[in-house]
């Protein structure tokens, strides 16, 4: 019985493999017969599956005092759901990054942390940012009294994500702008206001949108990646900039929602209805909150 219980559990890690990041271009080694930890990394947020997947890297921290157990880097999540972590028992807090390549980087010095509340991810340019990185924490007790070990661990979006339309513009406007209050790191490892991991630090940051042309009546920016809104700021602060083909300069300052971690948000005006200041907020319809017409799984 114990055997078919260790297949059977083998058997579950490896049928979650396709439905993990993406694949690798090796084999996943065989589970052997010996007992310990896997790590299954999964998607919190279904709009993200499918995502490729180019770097994982994986902290196990002791939960009772801080201190680093295991540190590893992976080419994919098929090789962080292949090994088995023999680890004594004990309470253990998993983290979990993927994609954390340039422009992002995280803390270096993590073996001489003391707590692991203080790793953080930071951009070292936020300006155009072409992928997001993804994380996830979660824990695990570990009493030996079952052989094997095998935990889920949801990974969401480090960034939010920000799309502009504007409707009815004059053909050849530009349009440009900034996020003014963005948070210049995150705190992946502590919780923020609504209980869930992942704090932007107070220390804000200017993020400047790219120049987009219209060249028909829609205005509309590719994907804006961007650090969440500051800690503890219940709004975000966007300006916006619109050069008429007549050279006639607009200015918007915009408040809206609070952009949270991993949030998907679309923000959308008819041009003719513009203000110089706009107030918006979760129930006006320029305001649109993408998180919230996709399923949370």
């Amino acid at each position: 019985m114990k055997t078919n219980r260790k297949f059977n559990i083998w058997l579950w890690v490896l049928l979650c493999v396709p439905y993990l990041l993406a694949s690798c271009d090796h084999d996943v080694h065989d589970g052997e017969d010996e007992g310990g930890l896997s790590v299954s990394l999964t998607w919190a947020d279904e709009a993200d599956q499918g995502t490729e997947v180019k770097d994982v890297k994986l902290w196990i921290f002791n939960a009772d005092d801080g201190s680093l157990v295991e540190e590893k880097h992976y080419g994919c999540a098929q090789e962080v759901a292949s090994q088995r972590f023999a680890l004594p028992e004990g309470h253990y807090q998993i983290l979990a990054i993927t994609n954390l390549i340039e422009p992002f980087f995280t803390t270096d010095q993590t073996r001489a942390l003391t707590n692991w509340n203080n790793i953080q991810i930071g951009l070292t340019n936020p300006k155009d940012v072409n992928h997001n990185a993804y994380f996830g924490v979660t824990d695990v007790r570990i009493d030996n009294k079952e052989g094997n070990y095998v935990v889920q661990n949801p990974v969401k979006s480090v960034l939010a994500e920000l799309t502009i339309i504007i409707e009815n513009v004059p053909k050849g406007t530009e349009m440009s702008g900034k996020a003014l209050d963005a948070a210049w790191c995150l705190f992946p490892t502590q919780k923020n206001g609504d209980g869930d991991y992942g704090l932007p630090s107070l220390e804000p940051t200017e993020v400047e949108f790219p120049t987009i042309l219209a060249t028909e009546s829609t205005l509309q920016s590719e994907v804006i990646r961007l650090m969440p809104t500051i800690q503890g700021s219940p709004v975000s602060h966007i300006y916006l900039r619109l050069l008429l083909p007549n050279e006639t300069l607009q200015e918007y300052d915009i408040t809206a929602p609070a952009m949270k971690v991993g949030g998907k948000y679309e923000l959308r005006f008819k041009y003719n209805e513009m203000q110089p200041k706009m107030n918006l907020d979760a129930t006006i319809n320029n305001w649109k909150d993408l998180n919230d017409e996709v399923e949370i799984k």
